[in-house]
Formats: structure tokens, sequence, C-alpha cells
């Protein structure tokens, strides 16, 4: 064995005619060329052959790193691995790692370049392309609102839309992508803005669960990180509203909708919801090909918040007001979605008609000054029809359990988990029950108008 290395004695090595070795011992030497170059080496023996690895060179490694170089390498030696093959593998993966990092650059300037490029504004100006994949929520917005939403909603709900993505949703999440937004990101946002307007919090949360559900069904998100937050976020909870009917208010209802400046679609459709007890956005989108004998098929992306599939028995009322039209029952010529919307029912009901008693002065004429809403009744919605059916159940011996099956609601807790029987005897018979009761009521109650 060698005298054990020093740096004074590394430096005074001098160069020979030949390649030479300083050994220390147990393959630890340096190892020196005529041309004066010095490197550390590891010379060793593994499976009766002799091997050679390089530790370093001289000076750029210095004595200490050799050591700790050449002590990594006699462990593997001693456990039958030979360092060169090992040092090649580490190579290697230092490559690929180097590669991936390359690429994961690329990626992320190449993200960066389409963020700055695909803002929401661009997106909803221009064209959106063929195949195009958002990445940031920014952009999610945008494809949301030219592929879903104009052809969803109506002119003025869009206009909310995109004052909720502007104002909210864009500043608070716009730059995160998609795939990274968690449930809390969600509901911090809706926490930050129910502090100062509650309404709007609560539209920010229809509109970022609709995007996300979208975003799933394409395929961009795995998860629903708008969805259970109204119960952290009181504040955005809608007001209980009981509002129905009472008999005399039906009656009325009934004859004004007759009457009233709608089209002949909107008052059948405002009626059906009565007689049916269903959502209004369900009653709006009725097709032909969902009906089959008497039995109604609502699909379950268009079946409320529980995507459920529900079928619903058609009374000869029902009938009469669905009549004998092919293609939507309900069709609309604005639009693209061929039916009238919900928020034209709404609408219908708000707008009521034009008071000929109340006029006003302009110029040297009188016009009609207002509009009478709700049909001169105390504020109700197209929703508060399918409450009066449903409350009016309970008058004709109907249970609470079928009662809620054909209003689609889904039952809670464990019993919701277990019972599937879908009741179509029993909605059957509530529905038949249930017009009886609208017919004698409309029949034997004179219009309160």
């Amino acid at each position: 064995m060698g005298k054990q290395f020093t740096e004074k004695a590394i430096a005074a090595a001098k160069p020979k005619s030949a390649r030479y070795y300083l050994r220390e011992g147990r393959g630890f030497a340096l190892q020196i060329l005529p041309s004066g170059a010095k490197a550390f080496v590891y010379l060793f023996e593994l499976n009766k052959s002799k091997g050679y690895v390089l530790l370093g060179h001289y000076p750029d490694c210095s004595l200490a790193d050799a050591r700790i170089a050449y002590n990594d390498a006699y462990k593997l030696v001693k456990k039958g691995i030979d360092p060169r093959d090992h040092k090649k593998a580490a190579i290697e993966e230092q490559s690929r790692l180097a590669s991936e990092a390359k690429l994961q650059a690329e990626a992320m300037a190449l993200a960066a370049a389409q963020l700055e490029r695909d803002t929401f504004e661009a997106l909803i100006s221009d064209e959106i392309p063929e195949n195009y994949v958002p990445v940031t929520v920014e952009q999610l917005a945008g494809v949301w609102y030219v592929k879903y939403s104009k052809e969803n909603h109506s002119d003025r709900w869009r206009e909310t839309i995109l004052s909720a993505i502007k104002t909210h949703i864009i500043p608070g999440i716009g730059k995160m992508e998609i795939s990274s937004v968690r449930h809390k990101h969600a509901l911090s946002l809706i926490e930050q803005i129910a502090t100062r307007v509650p309404g709007s919090a609560r539209n920010v949360m229809k509109f970022g669960r609709q995007m996300f559900k979208y975003a799933c069904r394409q395929e961009w998100a795995e998860i629903q990180p708008f969805q259970e937050i109204t119960a952290s976020v009181p504040k955005i909870a809608p007001k209980t509203d009981d509002r129905h009917l009472d008999d005399d208010e039906i009656v009325k209802a009934w004859g004004e909708i007759s009457k009233g400046p709608s089209s002949a679609e909107v008052k059948r459709a405002l009626k059906l919801i009565l007689v049916t007890a269903q959502r209004p956005g369900e009653v709006a989108q009725i097709h032909r090909d969902q009906i089959k004998d008497r039995w109604w098929t609502i699909p379950a992306e268009v079946a409320g918040k529980n995507e459920r599939e529900h079928r619903v028995y058609l009374t000869d009322t029902a009938l009469e007001l669905i009549g004998q039209s092919k293609g939507h029952i309900f069709s609309s010529g604005r639009g693209k979605r061929g039916h009238i919307s919900e928020n034209t029912l709404s609408q219908a009901i708000n707008r009521g008609y034009l008071d000929d008693n109340a006029v006003k002065v302009v110029g040297n004429r009188k016009i009609k000054a207002r509009k009478e809403p709700y049909f001169g009744m105390k504020p109700w919605s197209p929703h508060d029809l399918r409450r009066t059916a449903r409350t009016n159940m309970a008058r004709v011996g109907i249970s609470d359990e079928v009662g809620e099956e054909v209003i689609n609601h889904i039952k809670p807790g464990i019993v919701g988990v277990y019972n599937k029987y879908r009741y179509d005897n029993e909605k059957k018979d509530a529905l038949l029950k249930w017009e009886g009761l609208l017919l004698e009521i409309l029949n034997n109650k004179p219009s309160a108008s």
C-alpha cells in the first residue's frame, strides 16, 4: 500500500515519458499522463476481470471529492456491481432528466404564449379553432361562453354571465390551470364575493358549476370544484320560497295566461307546468321523440339538478296542451335551441300586459304608461306553478313519497341509495288525481278578475 495522498504530493507529481500511476491503496490511484494531465481513478477487479473507472480530473476534482467518488465506487464493487455501468446509468438518467426539464420548459413557454394569445376577449371575438383544448380557467370560460352559453342562454342572461366572468371569475381564478382548480379555490372565490355582493356570488357559483360540468364532459377536468359550496357560504343560499297559488289564484292565472299577449306555445307551456308538476326548463324543451303513448321521458341531461332520467304520465289535459306537432312541442323561431327558453316563460309572467287605464302624456299624445306584471297578482313564477301542483297532491291523498317521485326529487339519505323503484303506477295515479282536482277548481270557481 502506498502513502496516503496529500494535495502537496499530487501537485508535485511530475510527468514521465509514459503514463504511470501513483497508488494510495485498495485501487485508489492518481494517473499522470506524459502531457502532465492528472486524474483520479479507481482500479478494481470484479468477477476475475480488471476494471478502471475515472473519478475526476485534477485540479477540477479535488482530493476530497475524489475520495467521495472512490468510496462510492468501492462500495459498488463490494456489492458485485460494476461502477462503470452504474456511472453510465447515472449519466443517462441525468440526460433524461435534462431532456424532460427542457421539454417542460418548452411546454411552459408554449402555455405562457397561448395564455397571452388566447384571452377570454380573443376567444369570444374570434372563431375558436377546431379541437381547441383550453388550459386555463379564462380560456375555459371563453370556450364555454361561445359553445354552450350562446346556444342555451338568453341574451339578457348572457349579459349577466359576461359581467360575472369579467368581474369575478377571471380576476379570481382565470390564470389557474383547469386541472389545478380545487374546491378550496372555488370556495375562497365565492366567500370573497359574498362579503360584498351575495347575489353576484350566487351567480358566479352557478356559472362556475356549469363551466366545470362542461369541462368534465369534454374530459378537460376530472373534478367539479364548485359543488357543495352553499352550505359553507350561507349568505349565498336563496331564501326559502313557499309561494304557491291558492284556488282563486289558480283560476285567475289560468284565465289570464289564456288571454295574455304571449305566443300560443308559451301559454300552453305555462299551463303544462301546472298540469304535470315538472320543471319549467324541462317543459320548455319537450320534444315529440320524448313522448311514447301516454308517457313523457325526460332525458337525464335535461332532468333538473339531479340528472336522472324521469318518466311523467300524460293526462288528457296534458296531451291536449301538447297537441300533435312534431319536433319541439313548444318551438321558437329565435335562437339555435329550436324551443322556447325557461327565461321566456318567466318573462311572460313578469311582463303581463299593458294596463289601458294607466297613461301618460307625451307631447300631444297619450300613451300607455306601464305594464301590469304577474297578471295583477302577488308576484309568482313558473316554478310556483310546479310547487302549486306538488302542494295540492296532498289534498287528493298522495303520499309525500310518491309526490316527490312525481317531481323527480331524489330520496334523501340511505333510502335514496338503495330504493331504486321508480313508482310509475303511483305517479300515474297521482297525476290523474291532481288533474281531477285542477279541473274541479277551474270549472267550479269563478275567476277573481
